[in-house]
């Protein structure tokens, strides 16, 4: 009897893949490794009498693709990305072309040349969502580190799109050439805008029609037909079929029927996820990723070390406190799904070699495999950061992240202000961006024309050029610059008091406050020049360039913090002295009432510790209080005296009044440390 191949190689591949994700779950590792280790077995490269035809599995793993991305799509609204935006998206773009960057430049070191070293970088510019999901069952978040995790994640899933978009047309191109990526960036666009503005009139009506049908299978087919139609429409366009089926699960989503959806299709779903990471398991050459694992090996740890830096410090400056940011940077330290496609896209396309494929298939490994260990020691590296942090920065960054918290809760004009001019910053940052891309890539066009009709010689018209293109720039840098200097000046005004002069605390809580806030625009302008000018450049002197001027920023705020530091203990005198006040007084203690308001700074809410409470008899230092909450004590009052800015070995005793100072949320955390659950 004949037994379609087709049929043969799916149950090949299913029976193997269930025995190796079983494997992996009992041993705490994420299925993914499963199933790239099933690809390794039943491939070309290893000589066990299990073979199936690379050929048939690769076109059931496009299957994998378009679900998947079209499951992505399904978890992504236009809503939620505008809310998480104001925490997770200058964390996300710091995040994504810091590793981008610094993908390219191991690439460009190792002699890779410039469009696989492009591919290489955005090969590891994006985490792996099904990983972070897998591991997340496994070890549960607070919610906080949950909430900041996934919003990283859905600004990545945005920028992952646009980058397969970009990358298949250079991949088709051969090169990154001014007028390919030109015409990619304004058919993407158009793609997107007809994708959109056509689908939101008539998708999600269409699918709210189905569900009030009450026939889950029509509702199935409808979806996966929509989904499978918009893929096979953006590759006929020229496009990767995962862009139309993104769209496809973003217009699905926006009927409110997304979870409905996607409830449906995860059985089917998950089987041809799992024939997709099969498939990139058996592309992969054992004896080649030995030979490139020192290649491997180099990259996992540009990738571990970038991302917790540029996470844990572009996630502080945007008001999360520290051990928020950490545990985040930990939970994000890897590459997956992404990563693959677009290395199949440029291997299909033989703009690379297969040694790409083998190398982001090694560090998915090793990252897949390191992550969930990272997460379950997040609370001790943010401990063991948190005590090798000087004093005055641990304090500077709790009320830092008060300070961000009050401005985002306010709706005044003063608000719409800061949000005017952060917009206006990001246009000047982009036209800035691409005048210099554009200059530089068409830098010898450009110059050559011009040397032909001025007669120039070749050389000054080259000069000539970059000096056109920096009288361009230079309305739209001092613009940058001065709404740099508006937005900081317009946040450090918001903890200043109005109708009265302000105190010299008040001054310095706002002149560090600007500081940070230049940091900021630092952070969130500086990585994506670098990431932009490295490839067409080829030079490190934008990387230098940042490096220089957050050094310089980081001296001058480390001195503004000191010269605080000695403002913020005059505050919590005034703080002690009012709580010594109430004490001497015999005023009824109550659970809600507030200190007085450290000048310029969120306001210092009163507990006490009550006898059988979780804080009697024990050191702050031992509560971790700071650590766990990212609250401060910024004065104790007990019957012998008052501490003002302990520094943690007080033991606290029954009846000491706390004047704890941070955001609602770190506040809310430290009472329940402090007084317990008084429900």
């Amino acid at each position: 009897m004949h037994v379609n191949p087709f049929l043969s190689d799916l149950a090949i591949v299913l029976a193997v893949a269930a025995v190796t994700s079983l494997a992996a779950r009992l041993v705490r590792q994420p299925t993914i490794l499963g199933y790239l280790l099933a690809g390794l077995i039943v491939g070309p490269y290893i000589p066990i009498p299990i073979f199936v035809d690379p050929e048939r599995v690769h076109t059931m793993a496009e299957f994998g693709v378009i679900l998947v991305m079209f499951a992505i799509g399904l978890e992504f609204r236009l809503a939620r990305l505008i809310r998480v935006l104001p925490t997770a998206g200058l964390t996300g773009l710091v995040q994504m072309t810091a590793l981008f960057w610094a993908g390219y430049a191991v690439g460009d070191l190792v002699g890779w040349g410039n469009i696989p070293s492009l591919f290489l970088g955005a090969g590891i510019a994006i985490s792996s969502t099904m990983v972070v999901s897998k591991v997340f069952e496994q070890i549960p978040p607070t919610p906080d580190v949950r909430e900041l995790v996934l919003g990283v994640l859905v600004v990545q899933d945005v920028v992952a799109i646009l980058l397969i978009a970009v990358m298949t047309g250079i991949a088709r191109g051969g090169g990154l050439s001014g007028a390919e990526l030109a015409s990619t960036l304004s058919g993407l666009g158009a793609l997107l805008g007809a994708f959109v503005i056509g689908g939101m009139l008539i998708v999600p009506r269409l699918i709210r029609v189905v569900v009030r049908m009450a026939q889950p299978e029509i509702l199935v087919v409808v979806s996966v037909g929509l989904c499978f139609a918009m893929a096979l429409v953006a590759a006929a366009l020229g496009y990767s079929v995962a862009l139309g089926a993104f769209i496809a699960g973003v217009l699905v989503a926006e009927s409110g029927e997304g979870a409905e959806v996607e409830h449906r299709i995860q059985s089917m779903r998950d089987i041809f996820a799992a024939v997709f990471f099969v498939s990139i398991g058996m592309s992969v050459n054992p004896g080649s990723a030995l030979d490139n694992l020192p290649l491997a090996l180099l990259l996992f740890v540009v990738i571990v070390v970038m991302q917790f830096l540029s996470i844990t410090i572009a996630g502080v400056l945007t008001g999360n406190n520290v051990r928020r940011a950490i545990k985040a940077s930990l939970a994000l330290g890897q590459i997956g799904e992404f990563g693959f496609i677009l290395a199949g896209i440029a291997t299909a396309n033989g703009v690379v070699g297969p040694e790409l494929q083998s190398v982001l298939v090694t560090v998915a490994i090793l990252t897949a495999f390191t992550t969930p260990i990272a997460v379950r020691l997040g609370q001790r590296v943010a401990l063991a950061i948190d005590h090798l942090t000087p004093t005055r920065v641990q304090q500077l960054l709790s009320l830092y992240e008060s300070w961000l918290q009050r401005l985002r809760t306010r709706k005044d004009g003063r608000r719409a202000q800061i949000v005017r001019a952060i917009r206006v910053l990001a246009l000047d940052a982009a036209g800035i961006l691409v005048i210099l891309a554009v200059t530089i890539t068409w830098l010898p066009v450009l110059a050559q024309w011009l040397a032909v009709t001025i007669s120039l010689d070749e050389r000054l018209a080259g000069w000539a050029v970059g000096a056109i293109a920096l009288l361009l720039c230079a309305p739209l840098l001092v613009g940058l610059i001065r709404n740099a200097v508006v937005l900081s000046r317009l946040v450090a005004d918001s903890v200043l008091p109005e109708g009265r002069e302000p105190v010299a605390a008040e001054r310095g809580a706002a002149h560090v406050l600007g500081a940070m806030i230049y940091l900021a625009v630092l952070a969130g302008v500086g990585f994506p020049t670098v990431a932009v000018l490295q490839p067409v450049t080829g030079e490190l002197y934008g990387a230098v360039l940042l490096g220089v001027a957050f050094v310089v920023t980081g001296v001058y705020l480390w001195r503004s913090a000191g010269a605080f530091e000695t403002e913020l203990a005059s505050g919590a005198e005034r703080v002690a002295s009012a709580l010594a006040r109430q004490a001497a007084g015999g005023e009824a203690y109550q659970v809600e009432s507030e200190a007085p308001v450290l000048p310029g700074l969120a306001g210092t809410t009163a507990m006490q510790v009550t006898a059988g409470g979780p804080a009697a008899g024990r050191s702050l230092a031992e509560l971790g209080l700071r650590k766990s909450t990212g609250a401060n004590v910024i004065a104790i009052q007990r019957a012998a005296g008052t501490v003002v800015l302990p520094r943690g070995d007080e033991r606290l005793e029954v009846g000491d009044l706390l004047a704890v100072a941070g955001s609602s949320e770190s506040v809310a955390l430290a009472r329940l440390t402090i007084e317990g659950d008084r429900s």
